[in-house]
């Protein structure tokens, strides 16, 4: 009976946190809240806790700058830094800088009382990372312990790095202030905004035709162990020796009408391939300086916002917030 009774007080429960999570259109929006910061870098090296100070005093930046933050109604304001590094991303000589996101979390307040704390509305920006802002990167297996040559493994992860560390860019559309580029990503319905410093050299530099046909060739030379990719092989060689002179020196977009392995052309035809630029860096500055925001801007016209409202109860909080961005004044933080 104990088990029972146990059971049915945890569905309970459980229905109650459900209907919370499901009813957003209850919420009170002129409840007043309040901000909070918490740092979920938790390396104890003493360049992490360099950096979590400088992450603290740019979240506090944004706590003062943005008025929905500064002043929070119809939610506590949760923000929160997360780690962002991995071996091969280390391993790649265009990341310099610490990178991390900064993630602000609407806990909204309920009219049947309690908020949303798991899953809340939220928006996140990335600092220092290459590969936000732009088009997704590659995905080349690395060095696989069971199947790869062991002889080869520095090679294989460092023609992965290669073949990783290109991605395709979005139309640029306009600077909303210098050293703030916005780019499109769904034609007028959002886009991504970079803040870089716009003294230093190029962010992203563009790769040829040629270039990705020498990196897929290194690439595919190294992974022989299995008849797949020895055909591969030999399929990328032939599809290289269709292409004219002419077009291997030219700048590389993504896709190919007839070509499955080097699903490049030189035609403009497609977006644009580029990878970062390892020179962009101010490597004087300690890898703990912010040197590159990336941000997802969205800009929904009236009939969209309307529809979001109509079918969430609260209003969309990631189109507030990047229109409360004084980007002038943020490009600042990075021209210091």
């Amino acid at each position: 009976m104990t088990k029972l009774l146990t059971f049915l007080l945890l569905v309970t429960l459980l229905h109650c946190n459900l209907a919370i999570a499901q009813s957003p259109s209850d919420y009170l929006p002129e409840k007043p809240g309040k901000w909070s910061y918490s740092n979920n870098i938790t390396s104890t090296e003493a360049e992490y806790i360099a950096f979590s100070k400088v992450i603290a005093s740019l979240a506090e930046w944004f706590h003062v700058n943005i008025p929905i933050l500064k002043n929070p109604k119809g939610f506590d304001l949760a923000s929160t830094t997360y780690g962002g590094w991995d071996k091969y991303y280390k391993m790649n000589d265009c990341n310099y800088g610490l990178r991390t996101e900064l993630d602000f979390g609407f806990q909204l307040f309920f009219s049947a009382g309690g908020k949303r704390t798991i899953e809340p509305p939220h928006y996140s920006f990335g600092i220092n990372n290459t590969e936000d802002g732009h088009g997704s990167n590659a995905n080349y297996p690395y060095f696989d312990e069971l199947k790869d040559d062991p002889g080869v493994e520095k090679a294989i992860n460092e023609a992965s790095i290669k073949m990783n560390g290109v991605f395709m860019v979005y139309p640029f559309v306009k600077a909303l202030a210098p050293g703030v580029n916005l780019y499109d990503c769904e034609n007028g319905g959002c886009g991504t905004v970079v803040v870089f410093n716009p003294e230093r050299p190029d962010f992203w530099i563009p790769v040829t035709v040629g270039e990705m046909a020498e990196m897929h060739l290194q690439y595919y030379k190294l992974r022989n162990q299995i008849e797949m990719d020895r055909l591969l092989l030999e399929q990328l060689q032939k599809e290289i020796s269709e292409l004219p002179e002419e077009e291997l020196k030219a700048p590389a977009f993504s896709g190919h009408d007839e070509h499955f392995v080097l699903k490049v052309n030189g035609k403009r035809e497609g977006l644009q391939l580029m990878r970062f630029n390892p020179a962009y860096w101010n490597r004087g500055l300690p890898n703990t300086a912010i040197q590159f925001m990336t941000f997802y801007y969205p800009q929904m016209d009236e009939v969209a916002l309307a529809e979001s409202y109509k079918n969430n109860g609260h209003p969309f909080y990631s189109q507030l917030l990047v229109n409360e961005i004084d980007w002038v004044k943020l490009s600042e933080i990075l021209q210091k």
